[in-house]
């Protein structure tokens, strides 16, 4: 109870005030929009109801489900959402010049200068490069600038209920139970995504409960006010994942003319990539930085491939453009965040754009 009061009085004192923070909700208060069918409010209905018994079972209390579940609503522009994403839809080129534009650049630069003290204690408290946190935090919610305006039970409830993915967003919905039950946060401060997603970091709950940290020790890991807590909190999940800070992401590179196809079939390799790497077998064989230079792959400026021997593995883009991309194990470290090569090039590309600050 103290730190749900704490979060209402930090909300006081930055201006804001949710409403209905200590208001208890009757069960029986779940909205919907015009595109829900009868039918399918009364499936849900019955499908809610089981979900607050079993959050009974395990021990929440009836509080938190009242508060948590008993204004939910359907939304179908979130299941709309979970099937036209743009990771999967659009070329590289256009995701990368989208998610790596001048004013993230820009902006980023300007943000990495007003808090280099505090992104200088992070990076070393938490072995990570201050660049990539911000690059994270710049893609997530353009350096927490993005106004997160869908309730996160409204988004989790929604995906849970979806045959899609609805074991692991059942999952989701008790862990955000948990979160609000133990006081970490209220229900009007979790406030997210379409999937779900909250706070400037974007953590969903379960990995909220697992890496959000609280850096400045004030007893809370707010994700969605604190900088540091931000900060770390992205820090302490790449770390989790086996970042090493002696090491980037990786590069862009030129193909030999032509080479893609026997490049991408090219799955004979014999490095062992780091145990963030296994998951993802798309990624093409581990190799040295050597024998890729023996296979004619080069820098994008024509110049040879650097001499340490690092594991890489490539990433073939668009097809025809005889690019692509040499990645080291920390981008998978960065594809843990988000599990798509698009997007961990993008953090990586906006990330190289931010080394130096200012500069």
């Amino acid at each position: 109870m103290q730190i749900f009061m704490k979060h209402i009085f930090q909300n006081l004192r930055s201006g804001i005030l949710f409403a209905g923070t200590v208001m208890l909700i009757s069960t029986s208060q779940v909205a919907y929009s015009d595109d829900v069918s009868v039918d399918e409010k009364a499936s849900f209905e019955k499908w809610l109801e089981a979900v607050r018994v079993e959050a009974k079972d395990k021990g929440i209390s009836d509080e938190t489900i009242k508060l948590a579940l008993g204004d939910v609503s359907l939304l179908k522009r979130v299941i709309k959402s979970d099937t036209n994403q743009p990771e999967v839809r659009q070329t590289y080129a256009r995701y990368l010049k989208a998610r790596v534009s001048d004013w993230r650049i820009e902006k980023g630069r300007q943000i990495m200068v007003e808090n280099e003290e505090l992104f200088s204690a992070i990076g070393k408290t938490y072995g990570v490069q201050p660049r990539f946190v911000a690059a994270i935090w710049g893609l997530e919610t353009n350096y927490g600038t993005y106004e997160l305006t869908i309730p996160v039970f409204d988004a989790i409830a929604t995906l849970a209920y979806n045959p899609r993915r609805a074991k692991r967003f059942r999952r989701e919905i008790f862990a955000a139970l948990k979160i609000v039950d133990r006081g970490d946060a209220t229900v009007d401060i979790m406030m997210g995504s379409w999937a779900g997603a909250m706070g400037q970091p974007q953590f969903m709950p379960e990995t909220y409960i697992a890496y959000a940290k609280d850096h400045d020790g004030d007893g809370l890991r707010d994700i969605w006010g604190n900088k540091g807590d931000v900060f770390a909190s992205i820090a302490t999940y790449l770390k989790h994942y086996g970042w090493n800070d002696n090491q980037t992401w990786g590069r862009k590179v030129k193909l030999p003319k032509g080479s893609e196809k026997q490049l991408s079939n090219d799955r004979q390799g014999g490095m062992t990539p780091g145990r963030a790497c296994k998951s993802y077998k798309d990624l093409a064989a581990w190799r040295p930085l050597s024998d890729w230079q023996e296979k004619g792959i080069r820098r994008l400026s024509g110049d040879d491939l650097p001499k340490r021997d690092l594991s890489a593995a490539l990433i073939i883009g668009d097809e025809g453009d005889d690019e692509g991309y040499l990645v080291y194990r920390n981008f998978c470290s960065v594809m843990k965040y988000n599990p798509s090569f698009k997007y961990a090039l993008g953090v990586s590309m906006l990330a190289d754009k931010l080394k130096g600050g200012a500069q």
